[in-house]
């Protein structure tokens, strides 16, 4: 679970921000709260819901959060310019290292991780064990003038002298531009095992262009995604009945492979393995040899209903709606929350989608209870989500842009209106800022004779 996040100087953000997920003052909706009852535990919320106008800044976040991501999991190659954007409206901004911290919960420990960084070197570098009122340094990083990284371990129990030699080792190892988690995890270090795979198994992000590449897998195993999916797209009246995978012919479907990639493909198969491939044009395939090592290609359809008739016809996924295949997008990492401990993070929620659409898919996840410690977390424009009916006043947030271009980012929860307010409108008439101001468009002359 994510508990907090902050970052500095990194695209509109120039100041240091930071977005919480620990719960405010707010009693409605107890349970939207998932609660640790150990005696350092820390409540934290299941969702959140980020506003702002256009260019305010709320998609920068969610940049800030998956460039971090990005970088821990991936890392750099040697000598290579960190490809951090940092925020170009400060004289200041090329000279001031830019800052990324996270602090999460996974597997019942607390952790807060960060780094701070330039284009050229990783600068400093924490992990901490952290409670609610304490934190134990397990190391720290820096990189000296001399380009020289320096790691000093706290609370580590080592196996024996080599096992500590070897992290001394690797962290003498580890690169400028490298950040020393991702070495430590490449070179088989199990220490720092549970604070990666926070970053590599639980954080999911998912932007507008985000495509789930997953699809004709599950269906061609059966799985409960696969099962779950049609369902979904039934309930939310899409007109599909279900999902199949239907023969094609590869010379006639994939001509536009490269000769070398298609020969590649099929060298990798072997008799009952399957491969998906995924086509920008966003279809899907399977792609497996026979019991008699025959080639069989499959394209990923849609199922329709036929007026008049107990018959069904196949449509390309590329031929439904925006809508349709934004849910086919976004319905799996919603099923894996309701399944596994998950941070879910959708930049543009409503994207393509109806306001309703939009308000139901928030809805059935916060009342499903089942038991996962899982969260939620989307940026969006839909104004219907804004109700204390559906939400608390801690899980929705405003991103603003100042004057002077820079982001600022703060919580419902500091303006305290009643339950009975209508926070819809309050934010239209601007009352909690973070919408366009926008001038007279009149002096647009676009209606001139």
């Amino acid at each position: 679970m994510l508990i907090r996040f902050i970052t500095r100087n990194y695209l509109s953000f120039n100041e240091e921000v930071e977005f919480s997920m620990i719960t405010g003052r707010a009693r409605k909706h107890p349970n939207h709260i998932i609660r640790d009852k150990a005696w350092n535990g820390i409540d934290l919320l299941r969702s959140a819901v980020i506003y702002g106008a256009n260019a305010s800044g709320k998609s920068n976040l969610i940049k800030a959060m998956s460039f971090a991501q990005e970088l821990i999991i991936n890392g750099t190659k040697p000598k290579q310019k960190i490809p951090v954007n940092y925020h170009k409206l400060q004289v200041e901004g090329a000279k001031t290292p830019s800052k990324f911290e996270f602090e999460f919960k996974i597997n019942g420990n607390y952790y807060a991780y960060g780094f701070e960084l330039d284009a050229q070197k990783i600068h400093s570098e924490w992990l901490y064990s952290i409670s609610k009122k304490s934190q134990r340094m397990i190391f720290e990083r820096e990189t000296t003038e001399a380009l020289t990284v320096e790691v000093a371990f706290g609370d580590i129990t080592f196996e024996d002298k080599e096992d500590k030699q070897f992290l001394d080792f690797v962290a003498k190892g580890t690169r400028p531009n490298q950040l020393f988690l991702t070495e430590s995890i490449e070179r088989n270090v199990k220490h720092f095992e549970d604070a990666h795979m926070w970053f590599d198994k639980v954080l999911e992000i998912i932007f507008p262009d985000t495509r789930f590449r997953g699809l004709g897998i599950s269906v061609s195993q059966g799985d409960e995604l696969s099962n779950s999916l049609s369902e979904y797209l039934r309930l939310f009246d899409t007109g599909i009945t279900g999902l199949s995978l239907e023969p094609v012919d590869m010379d006639t479907e994939l001509s536009v492979l490269p000769d070398a990639l298609r020969a590649e493909l099929i060298t990798d198969l072997t008799p009952g393995k399957n491969i998906s491939l995924s086509t920008p044009n966003n279809r899907h395939y399977i792609l497996r040899l026979n019991q008699d090592e025959e080639l069989e290609v499959k394209k990923l359809m849609t199922k329709h209903k036929m007026a008049g008739c107990d018959e069904e016809i196949c449509l390309e996924i590329s031929d439904e709606s925006d809508g349709t295949q934004r849910l086919l997008d976004l319905t799996p990492g919603l099923f894996d929350l309701l399944h596994n401990n998950r941070v879910l993070v959708i930049d543009e929620l409503d994207r393509s989608l109806h306001p309703h659409l939009s308000y139901k898919l928030l809805e059935h996840f916060l009342n499903s209870g089942t038991g996962q410690e899982s969260q939620l977390i989307v940026t969006t424009h839909e104004s219907h989500l804004l109700d204390l009916d559906l939400l608390r006043r801690d899980e929705i947030w405003f991103v603003e842009k100042s004057g002077e271009g820079a982001s600022n980012i703060y919580s419902l929860e500091e303006f305290m209106p009643r339950y009975d307010k209508d926070i819809q409108k309050g934010y239209l008439l601007g009352r909690f800022g973070a919408i366009p101001i926008i001038g007279n468009v009149s002096e647009l002359e676009w209606a001139k004779e």
